[in-house]
């Protein structure tokens, strides 16, 4: 028993040396000479064993993959064994779900060379690896991230489905500091999804639209959502500085909704014609304004150009941001943060639209000041009247 106990040890260093598990399936071969206490082979023989994968030193008690079986060894002696090719007669743990980077692995053999479970150790063998499994040692990560994929000029991975090529990731096309991923020039009929749970979030079809909630976007950017609430179907531009930000919502009836965490403002679906919120429940302390008419004829409209980004030196017309502060500064914006680079420091905004309810005020007082004419007309008229008579 000695003399097979040496001789296996020696075909099982041997053997893993050159092809411990460098090839795919999950499976590899383990092969050994036996032979008896007299040296003689053992030909023709039913031998039973028992094959386990340990992990982190030979003594260690924790067995990673283990499986049992009964083999029979060829003529000129020599057991053949696929461990892990799902014959065995039992097995225990996943040879599948060993983590072969964690630490070292060692594999133990014991065998019965009368076929029964009557199981003796013959021994625990370091796995090593061979030239070629060095790389797949590329591909591994720890703490510090990992080795990556290496390659010459050219570098990428193909997908394949039913040995059909489909894309690929790597640095193949663009720059060589880009790296891609996704269909192959052979695909052009196939989309890039990115997925949870299987199911796709967010697609790029074959002729680069992308969407988000829908895997056939029919625009540029598109994306789908239920009816709800601005994060229900909605876009957010967010300052994370602040915790603040906008959100555009298309709403059931097809309008564009826009506003920080409610409705301030709408878009018709129809007409295009844009509304803002002015509901008197949502407001308070709400007193008649002041006559404006004076004002308003004080407020002389220009002529001018603007200075940046006007290469054709275009003419506008409109009124003075200083001017108006002067005297409706309800209507004047100062970007006193300089935020969003400002073409110069405290940068002056008008709101053009808000004019108008000053417009229809002034209407108001013109309009009673012509009824107050037309009824001091009217009494004169009938002083003049009486006079002829």
């Amino acid at each position: 028993m000695k003399n097979i106990k040496s001789l296996i040890l020696v075909a099982v260093y041997v053997f893993f040396s050159v092809a411990a598990f460098a090839q795919l399936p999950f499976a590899t071969n383990y092969q050994a000479v036996l032979r008896n206490a007299s040296g003689a082979i053992m030909a023709n023989q039913n031998v039973g064993v028992r094959i386990s994968i340990i992990n982190g030193t030979p003594t260690s008690t924790t067995v990673l993959y283990s499986e049992t079986r009964t083999a029979t060894t060829t003529a000129q002696g020599l057991l053949n064994v696929e461990i892990g090719d799902g014959t065995a007669t039992s097995t225990t743990g996943s040879i599948q779900g060993i983590k072969w980077i964690d630490s070292s692995k060692f594999l133990k053999i014991e065998l019965d060379p009368t076929g029964g479970t009557s199981y003796a150790d013959f021994g625990t063998t370091k796995l090593v690896s061979v030239p070629y499994a060095f790389m797949s040692n590329g591909l591994r990560a720890d703490n510090s991230g990992g080795d990556g994929i290496r390659g010459g000029s050219s570098l990428w991975l193909g997908l394949y489905e039913s040995n059909t090529y489909r894309g690929y990731l790597g640095s193949y096309s663009g720059k060589a500091e880009d790296v891609d991923f996704g269909t192959g020039a052979g695909n052009t009929l196939g989309s890039l999804n990115l997925t949870i749970g299987a199911s796709p979030k967010v697609t790029i079809d074959s002729i680069g639209n992308m969407g988000v909630g829908t895997r056939f976007p029919k625009n540029r950017f598109q994306v789908d959502g239920i009816t709800g609430t601005f994060s229900d179907n909605g876009i957010r531009i967010n300052n994370t500085s602040t915790s603040t930000g906008w959100s555009f919502y298309a709403s059931s009836g097809g309008d564009m909704i826009i506003g920080k965490t409610g409705n301030l403002g709408t878009f018709n679906g129809t007409t295009g014609a844009y509304t803002t919120v002015s509901d008197a429940r949502l407001k308070q302390n709400i007193t008649d304004m002041e006559p404006v008419l004076a004002k308003l004829s004080s407020l002389k409209a220009k002529r001018y150009q603007y200075k940046f980004n006007n290469p054709e030196h275009k003419q506008s017309i409109g009124f003075i941001a200083q001017d108006i502060q002067a005297l409706f500064p309800e209507f004047v914006a100062v970007n006193t943060t300089n935020e969003g680079n400002p073409m110069v420091p405290n940068q002056l905004s008008v709101d053009y639209a808000g004019l108008s309810t000053l417009a229809i005020k002034a209407l108001q007082e013109q309009q009673a000041q012509i009824e107050d004419l037309k009824a001091r007309i009217a009494q004169l008229e009938q002083i003049v009247n009486s006079l002829k008579k």
